[in-house]
């Protein structure tokens, strides 16, 4: 846990995955269809039922207007329905083009009965003969939907494909087709026929979203598993290096008398820290670790940090398990191995570590800050208020805890207590840039939108100009709130020139872009992203958006003349 990652305009910890798709499938013109057990099959009229025929014979003279016709109703020119299922291809060409349309109809007619009776065989029977004799989407398309049913995936997709080169547009044919791709695990091949469903369909199907959710989920967890386990790891941005490390009081090693061989490691890899070197910085405290040096448990620490910060939380409680062992009272480890036990989903464990580090010293202010974090983003804001209050009395001069109280007040309902930390911090803080963009965070919230804005411009002040979060902050309240999607843009741009990895500025670029209808850029920045992001479930939320943009080029590539569609359903 390091600075406050739940600001009240958008958390980056979990941003995607509290956002509603709905916004970003739309915006992007992606959203989707479909869904169930339950699908369309076939949805043309079923003939009239046949009118029951009197027992009693005619009294009308033989010829009247019913002269000529057999007891069934048919005329004597028109041959029986079964008939037409034994014509030889040289009879079918005989006829002419009016009599073959006649007889598919017919044909057809029958299928949709078999087919509404589950005789599925029967009904592929007439839809292949009606098909003979003449080609039209339909039968196509409803003959997939008998071959799904009789599980035959392959065939679904090549009678969809013959249907749509007729009618590209034919949702049915599009629907089916996605069904049996999913079917066939060619899940983006399905995501964006469901698209194009939606997206003809002018996403008046509420199914349509549940099931792109699904195969946007889908796709996103198996490319997030493979991106995980076959890229180099690495760490993330500086600043969020930066702002994790600050979270942590410094704790000074025990000097010794007598050094060893990796001390000098050691003491270069706490120089490259105090510079911000993090890479070089991780690289010596490994090298003091493998020739050994006097502080140790410090080094296996620093190093199981950096090893968290990169994504491997396996290898960064390996790491501090080693440091435990030589010293059992180390707090700092404790409440590291929380935090990741708690980004795990274990709670228990979690609990437990910040419970072991409360028997050693109770009097660690770190302790109850990051507790206070697990519970902010548990949503448990009366609990984390009172970590939060407890930090303050036991370290009053780390700007973050007054943060994270006026905002877990905030959101816990007292939005006076809130506002009143937030004045009591800047106080304090007088030269707090951060303390000043959460001001402006809270003031945005309320749509005091100039003073929000005041505070913003005076963070970034402070900062000389660089600093990339207030400058996202007011990308999002032109964006969300003042409604100037250029303006907006333009702030965006300026935090990413600062912090080029930013996630969130990333992330609300890629926003902006979607909603302007610049999919192909908005996919790169969240591409970026994607690159940086640390976890499987954090990497999974990113290509979720990711997978929703490429389905909505993908549309604008099969179908150029309806692109406009598309694009002013996102407005």
């Amino acid at each position: 846990m390091s600075e406050p990652k739940s600001s009240v305009l958008g958390p980056v910890k979990g941003y995607f995955t509290s956002k509603d798709y709905r916004f970003y499938i739309i915006a992007a013109g992606s959203g989707l269809i479909l869904a169930g057990a339950s699908f369309y099959y076939l949805r043309t009229p079923k003939p009239p039922k046949p009118k029951t025929r009197s027992k009693r014979r005619s009294s009308r003279p033989a010829g009247n207007a019913d002269a000529g016709k057999d007891r069934g109703g048919r005329t004597k020119e028109e041959p029986e329905a079964e008939e037409f299922e034994k014509y030889s291809s040289v009879q079918i060409d005989a006829l002419p083009v009016e009599k073959r349309v006649t007889a598919s109809q017919i044909l057809k007619s029958r299928g949709n009965i078999a087919f509404g009776q589950n005789n599925y065989q029967k009904a592929i029977s007439l839809y292949t003969k009606a098909i003979e004799f003449s080609q039209n989407p339909v039968f196509f398309s409803n003959r997939a939907a008998c071959y799904y049913n009789t599980n035959e995936y392959a065939k679904v997709i090549e009678d969809c494909n013959n249907a749509l080169q007729m009618d590209p547009l034919y949702v049915k044919a599009l629907n089916r087709r996605a069904m049996a791709y999913e079917q066939t695990s060619q899940y983006e091949e399905s995501l964006h026929d469901f698209t194009a469903v939606c997206i003809i369909g002018e996403f008046r199907n509420e199914n349509a979203t549940a099931s792109i959710d699904r195969l946007l989920k889908k796709v996103a967890s198996i490319k997030a598993q493979e991106i995980i386990q076959n890229r180099k790891k690495r760490l993330p941005s500086t600043k969020f290096i930066s702002s994790y490390m600050e979270a942590f009081r410094k704790a000074r090693p025990y000097m010794v008398d007598e050094e060893q061989e990796g001390d000098e490691f050691y003491k270069a890899a706490e120089n490259f820290l105090n510079e911000e070197r993090y890479e070089e910085a991780m690289n010596a405290y490994g090298k003091a670790i493998e020739v050994g040096c006097s502080y140790m448990a410090e080094a296996l620490n620093m190093r199981g940090t950096f090893t968290y910060l990169t994504g491997d939380s396996k290898g960064a409680l390996e790491d501090f398990k080693k440091a435990l062992e030589i010293k059992p009272d180390y707090v700092q480890i404790y409440v590291k191995r929380a935090t990741i036990y708690m980004e795990q989903d274990n709670a228990d464990h979690a609990y437990r570590e910040f419970d072991d580090a409360i028997k050693i010293d109770q009097n660690d202010p770190d302790i109850y800050y990051h507790r206070g974090q697990v519970y902010f983003l548990n949503s448990m804001f009366d609990k984390a208020v009172d970590e939060y209050q407890r930090r303050i009395e036991l370290d009053p001069d780390f700007v973050y805890a007054y943060i994270q109280l006026a905002i877990a007040q905030y959101k816990n309902g007292s939005i006076s207590e809130g506002i009143k930390t937030c004045r009591l911090g800047l106080q304090k803080f007088v030269k707090s840039a951060e303390m000043h963009n959460y001001y402006g965070e809270l003031l945005a919230d309320q749509k005091k939108v100039d003073e929000a804005m005041e505070q913003f411009d005076k963070a970034i002040e402070l900062q000389n100009g660089n600093f990339a979060l207030p400058f996202v902050n007011k990308a999002m309240l032109c964006f969300h709130v003042k409604n100037d999607h250029a303006q907006a843009e333009d702030f965006c741009r300026k935090a990413l020139e600062i912090e080029p990895e930013s996630d969130i500025a990333n992330t609300i670029m890629s926003e902006i872009l979607l909603a302007r209808g610049n999919l192909e850029e908005a996919l790169k920045y969240l591409e970026r992203y994607q690159e940086v992001a640390r976890t499987e479930s954090e990497l999974q939320g990113i290509l979720e958006y990711a997978e929703a943009a490429r389905s909505h080029i993908a549309f604008k590539r099969r179908y150029p003349q309806h692109a406009d569609r598309a694009s002013s359903l996102a407005r």
